[in-house]
């Protein structure tokens, strides 16, 4: 399975609000919605419940799928406790389709109307139900979907990620076949374009990332009104029809308590910063007590085989110290190979002391070894930004990449703005009449009404494809 995936931020909006996590086993698309920064944040803290179940073993796929579902579950938690902890992100939200592949299997889950397509075969199939007012009305057989492309409520999202504490989602899980693509997408790209030309893109034997330039393209010459963001899976179109048995790190598991039929190699990209990985568990993650176990257990078995006697006594001390030696230098290289893979994916805004700089990287440390790196250094101080501001950039906020962490630092709000140190006090200070996003209001193209129903823009479609 390979992935590839791209954003773009359309030809009306000022700022991009989608975020994509391309990883080794998850991958999601999160449209946020909120305006004034809190549209971006919001989308890209949804994606790190997901980001978290990278590389991970389930038993069978039905804990797979739960654990999945769980995530997006997490990421409703997250998004909507920090608009309560923050009066400037009030009102935030955004969708979230998230896939996970697990062997043969590709498991969804889904909040909102960002939408997961299956190509198979010359088909083309939408897996998800969008989650909108026209949808509803569509389903209770009230308008046809060629009436509902002109809707003029077409725009009302009924279900959105982090405007409620209560969540519900959807979920399905499918069998994966050779050849076959997977398409994640925002409303940014299907809102304009029709599924009859986005599976010609897709019948076209073109590299995925040349097909995801010519979608964000084509959607740019029908007006781009909204932010585009696409990711494309295939299936290996050779793979076996027995994937074996699973390897991870180099160590065999059981096929029937590991993924199975799991790539050896690909490249992870994360918010579009590629790095290239050599095994699939470089990440670290729960599998090194495993394997350290395994470690261990050829130790105490070889101290075994040696049987009774001083010398066999002492060959089995030797054994049993040797194979410790040996699992302390493998978990020395896996903390050190995953430190360095964590590093290159991740950025957040964040102190050095008083000033506000991009670090790459976690904010963690392994003893004396800190996680991240300071990669730029603004001009921002503590000192410039309001009080109830501060504990976020000390708490570091996370970013997809590093493009988004430098809009993050130029959208931070400022002492000396109207109401700057006042509980709900923040205020949009965009002016463009193509982007009327308002925070406190939580109205606008992209905001999350009262009632936990987020809005997406209401332009026109145009009648032709390109």
């Amino acid at each position: 399975m390979t992935a590839s995936g791209g954003t773009h931020v359309g030809r009306v909006r000022q700022g991009n609000e989608d975020s994509y996590l391309v990883a080794e086993s998850v991958f999601a698309v999160a449209d946020g919605m909120g305006g004034h920064l809190a549209g971006e944040i919001a989308s890209a803290k949804a994606l790190e419940p997901v980001e978290a179940l990278d590389g991970k073993v389930f038993a069978d796929a039905g804990d797979a799928e739960t654990a999945l579902r769980r995530a997006v579950v997490a990421a409703n938690d997250v998004v909507s406790q920090l608009a309560e902890d923050e009066p400037a992100y009030r009102g935030m939200g955004t969708t979230l389709t998230a896939a996970m592949i697990e062997g043969r299997r590709l498991h969804l889950a889904h909040v909102g109307d960002s939408r997961a397509y299956l190509w198979r075969g010359g088909r083309f199939e939408q897996l998800t139900d969008d989650h909108t007012l026209v949808q509803h009305l569509i389903d209770e057989g009230q308008i046809t979907k060629q009436e509902a492309a002109s809707h003029p409520q077409r725009s009302i999202i009924t279900r959105a990620i982090g405007v409620a504490r209560e969540v519900e989602v959807d979920s399905i899980t499918i069998d994966v076949e050779p050849g076959d693509q997977v398409l994640l997408c925002s409303d940014g790209l299907t809102g304009v374009l029709d599924d009859e030309f986005i599976a010609q893109q897709l019948a076209d034997d073109a590299d995925a990332d040349v097909v995801i330039e010519r979608l964000i393209q084509a959607a740019n010459a029908r007006g781009g009104p909204d932010n585009i963001t696409v990711v494309i899976l295939r299936c290996d179109p050779d793979a076996p029809d027995d994937p074996g048995r699973a390897r991870r790190g180099g160590a065999a598991a059981d096929a029937g308590t590991a993924a199975r039929g799991e790539p050896d190699s690909g490249e992870r990209r994360r918010g579009g910063a590629p790095v290239t990985i050599s095994t699939r568990d470089e990440s670290g993650g729960g599998d090194w007590a495993g394997r350290l176990g395994n470690y261990g257990a050829l130790g105490r078995d070889g101290s075994v085989a040696h049987g009774q006697g001083d010398e066999p006594e002492r060959r089995g001390v030797a054994g049993r110290g040797l194979a410790v030696l040996l699992g302390v230098l493998v978990l020395a290289g896996i903390v050190f190979v995953g430190g360095r893979l964590l590093l290159s994916q991740q950025y957040f805004v964040g102190l050095d002391d008083e000033q506000v700089v991009i670090y790459q990287g976690v904010d963690v440390s392994i003893g004396t070894w800190d996680l991240a790196r300071i990669v730029e250094r603004t001009e921002l101080t503590l000192a410039d930004v309001p009080a109830w501001y501060q504990p976020a950039l000390e708490d570091g906020i996370h970013a997809p990449d590093r493009n988004v962490a430098r809009r993050i630092v130029a959208g931070a709000p400022r002492r000396g703005e109207a109401g700057d140190d006042q509980p709900g006090g923040a205020t949009d200070t965009d002016t463009d009449t193509t982007d009327t996003d308002t925070t406190d209001a939580g109205t606008g193209d992209d905001a999350a009404d009262p009632d936990g129903v987020g809005t997406q823009p209401a332009d026109d479609q145009p009648a032709d494809q390109p």
